[in-house]
């Protein structure tokens, strides 16, 4: 099931969470997990991104730590409108995984 957990919200931040979570009818509970998922992925996104962006990973390791595939990264690049920084060691090795994963290697 998982850890219970207690916290203390500001009241103003209580009062959006009720607003929107009264907008879609949904217990708090739920909704809260629903709303702490979002962030958690939002969150390894922008490390990723980060990461990625000061060169310390690849952008295919920046894909597996955001939990995404390289081609949603590649989308979250042009939406933010960054340049590629893609060396031919990394496309040789995405390609490698790709023919291993559909087993033509």
């Amino acid at each position: 099931m998982g850890d219970k957990i207690s916290i203390i919200l500001p009241d103003d931040l209580k009062e959006e969470i009720d607003k929107l979570r009264d907008l879609i009818h949904e217990d708090q509970s739920s909704f809260i997990r629903k709303l702490l998922w979002k962030s958690v992925t939002h969150e390894k996104l922008e490390i990723a991104l980060k990461q990625y962006l000061s060169n310390k990973i690849s952008l295919g390791r920046a894909a597996e730590n955001a939990g995404i595939s390289i081609w949603e990264m590649l989308d979250e690049l042009k939406s933010r409108n960054i340049m590629l920084n893609y060396k031919i060691s990394e496309t040789e090795l995405e390609i490698e995984k790709i023919l291993k994963k559909y087993k033509k290697i």
